[in-house]
């Protein structure tokens, strides 16, 4: 899916930006097109947001947290991104796992004052990872129920989940040249024969506002993972805030960029292939290629891969 870039034809464009899923999403597409059209892509994007947003009061996914333990109706979206995220995590051994929030909290990265944090110690750890498990997700048919104590998090997938649907609606509305930027870690780009590709920089794994390099993107979605701009620091030390989820601790990968044909199992790839150590890459590699197709680069804190 990485190609060469062709040269374009210069149009005109309506972009608009909006905060939600807490980043900046901006669509833009040609001013053909109107800009009322970026008002509905916001409210459907807005919608999907209050649905499934786990952060989000009274999204299915907030209710199944709040219920842990408990059997809890939800529709057939959530299932199919049940599904979708726990067979990654098995191909991943559990090193991608999204009820892996109890060991966000321990942390303490959703905390508003960090300066007494402390490493977890390995009691805690051990505590906490006793509430993590992918496998005690337990679905049947449209219900879904998670173990007592544990909490998911839908930060690795649904704000791309949101990017397909509305991908899908513009594609509905006839248009073919469009792109949908999520916060700079999402990027979904429609394209024809007057606009074949859209150009994406990819930022420095190390050092802030600094592009690397560009890539080109078809009808297919860039999704990008790094620990550069999600640090924690505790006593001086900065921790990521992607964690492995068998052992509780962040991990040391630098970058992953993934593009796939959809951004739902972009942002889910470069959130597992971040999470996976080095040692074990080569065979969750083949293990994923072997379910989906996508291409990926990785970048360790002291080396290309």
């Amino acid at each position: 899916m990485m190609m060469k870039m062709r040269p374009t034809v210069s149009k005109a464009y309506f972009a608009q930006t909006r905060r939600l899923f807490h980043c900046q999403v901006k669509i833009k597409i040609p001013v053909v097109y109107g800009e009322g059209l970026l008002e509905e892509c916001f409210a459907l994007f807005d919608q999907l947001d209050r649905r499934y947003n786990s952060h989000q009061p009274g999204s299915f996914f907030s209710r199944i947290n709040q219920k842990a333990g408990q059997w809890v109706e939800v529709d057939e979206v959530c299932i199919g991104m049940l599904k979708q995220v726990q067979l990654i995590a098995a191909l991943t051994n559990g090193s991608y796992d999204i009820s892996c929030m109890p060991l966000i909290r321990l942390w303490g990265f959703y905390q508003q004052d960090t300066a007494d944090l402390r490493v977890p110690s390995p009691t805690d750890l051990a505590n906490t990872l006793k509430k993590v498990g992918y496998h005690k997700i337990d679905i049947r048919s449209n219900f879904v129920r998670i173990a007592r104590g544990q909490e998911l998090i839908t930060g690795s997938f649904i704000k791309a989940y949101a990017v397909d649907q509305v991908f899908a609606f513009l594609k509905a509305r006839g248009v073919t040249d469009a792109i949908i930027n999520a916060g700079g870690s999402t990027i979904m780009g429609i394209n024809d024969a007057t606009h074949p590709h859209w150009k994406v920089n990819i930022p420095s794994a190390f050092i802030p506002d600094q592009c690397e390099r560009t890539i080109a993107i078809e009808n297919a979605c860039f999704s990008l993972s790094g620990s550069a701009h999600n640090q924690l620091v505790i006593q001086g030390q900065s921790y990521g805030h992607i964690l492995d989820g068998r052992t509780g601790y962040p991990v040391s990968t630098a970058q992953v960029g993934v593009i796939t044909p959809t951004a739902f199992l972009g942002d889910a790839l470069s959130t597992a292939l971040f999470t996976v150590q080095e040692r074990e890459l080569e065979s969750v590699i083949a293990q994923l290629r072997a379910h989906f197709a996508f291409d990926y680069y990785r970048i360790e804190h002291n080396k290309n891969k």
